[in-house]
């Protein structure tokens, strides 16, 4: 009894030894004053390059609250706007001057086509089902008007399932499809992987 009375104690002393400390997020924006976002650009809908724009936006302020955005729209506008062909050096020296930014956000998502994988439950029953999924892939980097050069990058990928079918000697053919879509439901979820530096974090250490 004494024994397992001291084991607990010395958990609780270990415990009690230890701290949370603050961590600053790795990417600080205060330095760079206001900065402007150029709408993410897909190989999906306009209204998915909307969103994942926005909520960019909403998860960058609410890490670091205060951050000053200014919208520049879709790519091509832009570049019409500035007399460029391409987001060059040139180009990004031009978005500078003319709206009055240190550094530009610029973002892309990749959405895979359906991938469908079949398992096979039992061969001789011809029991199985078939899941079709697809994957969605988003990177970011934050460029720095002046030089051209990239300060920030970061990537992540999400998956979302868009119907499945099984096969069964007892229930026959079932199957389900997604009524929403897919492609627009994993935005919430790519983007707060990918701004994952500019959130504040803490630490468990020892205490001294």
């Amino acid at each position: 009894m004494h024994r397992y009375l001291l084991l607990s104690l010395a958990m609780l002393w270990g415990c009690s030894s230890t701290v949370l400390v603050p961590v600053p997020p790795r990417m600080d924006l205060r330095s760079y004053g206001t900065v402007a976002i150029v709408e993410f650009a897909s190989n999906s809908e306009r209204a998915i390059n909307a969103h994942a724009t926005r909520q960019f936006q909403e998860q960058i302020q609410a890490a670091q609250p205060g951050t000053r955005f200014i919208e520049l729209g879709d790519r091509q506008a832009l570049l019409a706007a500035i007399g460029g062909r391409q987001l060059d050096v040139d180009a990004l020296r031009k978005i500078g001057e003319r709206y009055g930014v240190a550094a530009v956000f610029l973002g892309d998502i990749a959405y895979s086509e359906p991938r469908a994988d079949v398992k096979i439950a039992d061969l001789q029953k011809l029991e199985g089902g078939m899941r079709a999924e697809v994957r969605g892939d988003i990177s970011s980097r934050l460029v720095e008007t002046a030089s051209g050069a990239s300060v920030w990058s970061s990537s992540a990928w999400a998956r979302r399932q868009l119907g499945s079918v099984s096969v069964s000697a007892e229930h026959g053919v079932s199957g389900s499809v997604s009524k929403s879509n897919p492609r627009d439901e994993m935005v919430p979820a790519l983007v707060y992987q990918l701004t994952h530096d500019f959130r504040a974090s803490s630490v468990r250490q020892p205490a001294k």
